[in-house]
Order: C-alpha cells, then structure tokens, then sequence
C-alpha cells in the first residue's frame, strides 16, 4: 500500500506540475448554490485563469428556485434579497461559453459543480454540452493520501483556506494546484530483490 501511495502522489505532482506548465489550457471554475438537492441552482459563479486573474465574477438570480437554503447561505453568505438585481445563468450563458471557449475546467469537486451547472441551464430552459473538467479535490485527495478502507478509495480533502465564495476559492484551488506542483516527489523503496544487485 505504501508503494501505491507513493506512485499516486508522485503522478499527481506530475498532474500539477503539467497543469501550471500549460496555464493557457486551463481556467479554474467555482460556484455557491441554493442547496445540495437535485432542484438547487448556482447562485454565484466564478472564474479566473492559471495567473489569479479574473476572467468572471457574478451573482446568478434563478429563474425559478425561490428561496436558497439555511444552511447554504449560512456558508455563503448569500440572500435572495442579494439576487433582485443580478442576471439569470441564461443571461451570461453565451459571455460564459465564450470567457472558456476550449479550455479545461479545474474545479475543486468538479461532479458536483457541473451537475448544479446542468441543473441550472436545465431551468433555464438551456441545453448545454459535455464540459471537460477535471477534479482537482481528488487530485488532492490523492496527493494527501489518507486511506479509507470502508470506501477503498483516498478520503476526500476540503479546501483548504477556502472562504465560500466563487473566487476566493477558485484562488484557493489555484493554491492547491500550486502546492502538489512545488512538492519534491518521493522516491520508490526498493524491492527485495534489487538490494541483491547492489
């Protein structure tokens, strides 16, 4: 387990390093929500480049969904009241599509950040296509490597130093990305047999 856990780290300090070293490919996606549920909608979306620049920062105000759960806008902050003035996900659909044009989207937990996306078009009344994304939470997760047995998979990490908005931890998954890429890798223990040849 232990040479398993060092070759997947190792790889993901690859995965980093490969990331950072084709910044241009790449922006770092986030969103804050109504809820966790499969009728809550995005309600903040933020983007920025591999540079910290960024490229989009806006309330999102549903279309349908009326209320915002307690317990999201406890981590967010985020009221109806603030969404009177700000425009729908259809509203910034097309400036969206075209700020990402073929890039790759890192998110920090990218299965649900894109299923609130597809349930927010889907209320809109939009059909969008596949997004490439990837998953930078397990690349971390992967990168930490605490095991779990029960789940035979590394336990998912959060954020650190997230502050539960869009940008502010689209900056933090740039950190993290930062992080695995500046780590020095670890070198492979020998197997038995190789101290026979030395």
């Amino acid at each position: 387990m232990k040479t398993k856990r060092i070759k997947d780290k190792n790889s993901i300090i690859d995965f980093a390093r490969e990331i950072l070293a084709n910044r241009n490919k790449y922006v770092i996606l986030d969103t804050e929500t109504t809820g966790l549920g499969e009728n809550d909608v995005i309600v903040q979306i933020g983007v920025i480049d591999l540079n910290g620049n960024i490229i989009l920062d806006t309330l999102i105000r549903p279309s349908k969904r009326k209320r915002i759960s307690s317990e999201a806008t406890a981590i967010h902050g985020i009221s109806m009241k603030m969404l009177a003035d700000s425009p729908t996900f259809k509203d910034i659909y097309k400036n969206f599509k075209d700020l990402i044009g073929n890039k790759t989207l890192l998110i920090y937990n990218a299965e649900y950040d894109a299923r609130l996306i597809y349930q927010t078009a889907q209320q809109d009344g939009l059909k969008i296509s596949d997004m490439n994304a990837l998953c930078i939470m397990k690349a971390y997760s992967m990168f930490v490597g605490e095991w779990s047995d029960y789940h035979k998979s590394y336990k998912y990490q959060k954020l650190p130093s997230g502050d539960h908005s869009a940008i502010g931890d689209c900056k933090a998954t740039l950190k993290v990305i930062e992080k695995m890429a500046a780590c020095e890798k670890t070198e492979l223990p020998k197997s038995w047999w190789q101290f026979w040849r030395n």
